[in-house]
């Protein structure tokens, strides 16, 4: 039993050291001094908020997007909260996206049919929307 427990805690301090390391930033991804990678503001008349990120936030985001089609957006755009509401990130601004409560009618394998959300034509994030929520509850970077 001794034998199992020094393995287990050489494995935990192997990963404690992998997981360390990812606390660094690549050279060049940092925003100018003084600068944050990203700016909350409060929007008047919606409970949630608008998230104004740098150049650099979205790149290193991996922001990725989508068109809304006839009523449909990706499965990939798709949020749900901690009650099960249904939510999207709408590009309003360059680098600038608010979370847009959608009604969902389907899910067909990886595309979402909406009863209500935003328009056709309109753009959605389809990757990076978990930290856009995270960044406008205060809980992400």
């Amino acid at each position: 039993m001794r034998h199992a427990s020094r393995w287990a805690a050489a494995l935990l301090a192997i990963g404690g050291l992998a997981v360390g390391g990812c606390n660094q930033s690549a050279v060049g991804t940092a925003a100018p001094a003084g600068e944050k990678p990203a700016k909350v503001e409060a929007v008047a008349g919606s409970d949630s908020k608008r998230v104004v990120l740098t150049e650099q936030a979205v790149s290193r985001l991996g922001i990725e997007t989508a068109t809304v089609g006839q009523r449909t957006v990706p499965y990939s755009a798709l949020l749900y909260d901690v009650n099960g509401d249904t939510w999207v990130f709408e590009v309003t601004a360059p680098r600038t996206y608010q979370r847009t409560k959608v009604g969902v009618e389907v899910v067909d394998g990886e595309t979402v049919v909406l009863v209500s959300g935003p328009a056709p034509g309109r753009t959605v994030v389809t990757v990076g929307a978990a930290a856009l929520y995270g960044t406008e509850l205060g809980t992400g970077a």
